[in-house]
């Protein structure tokens, strides 16, 4: 009987053993399964920041830097009178690419252009009653 007591002695010892390791196997699953939701809510988090700033450009620019840009892409405001103006610019050339757009609206608008010579440029609309206000970015 002494036997048989130990036997279910030792088995028990056993089964609180397993128990045992059963809860720490448990608890290291949940503590794993914490982190990995901490590690997707933090990815959330990045994506959502992501979209918030979608398209923005953010980066500092010092003075220095924006005088550059100023520098080597010069802009300007011309302001058409029937349907054209001629800008003069030391800077533009034949081969100046000007990127143009309107500042502030005024009469019937048309669609722009511009023909560039020596130092200076000629805008002109389709409509001969457009005295829009025309904002231009030189590229050399």
């Amino acid at each position: 009987m002494e036997d048989l007591q130990s036997q279910i002695d030792e088995i028990n010892s056993r089964l609180d053993e397993n128990d045992t390791s059963l809860q720490d196997y448990s608890d290291n699953l949940d503590s794993s399964m914490s982190d990995m939701q901490s590690s997707i809510d933090d990815q959330s988090q990045s994506i959502s920041d992501l979209q918030e700033t979608s398209g923005q450009l953010t980066f500092p620019l010092s003075q220095d830097t924006i005088d550059l840009i100023k520098e080597q892409f010069p802009t300007g405001l011309a302001t058409l009178v029937a349907g054209t103006v001629c800008d003069t610019d030391a800077r533009i050339s034949p081969t100046s690419i000007v990127l143009l757009s309107v500042s502030q609206a005024n009469g019937t608008q048309g669609f722009l252009s511009y023909v560039a010579s020596n130092g200076s440029m000629i805008i002109n609309s389709t409509s001969n009653t457009d005295t829009s206000i025309i904002a231009y970015l030189l590229m050399n």
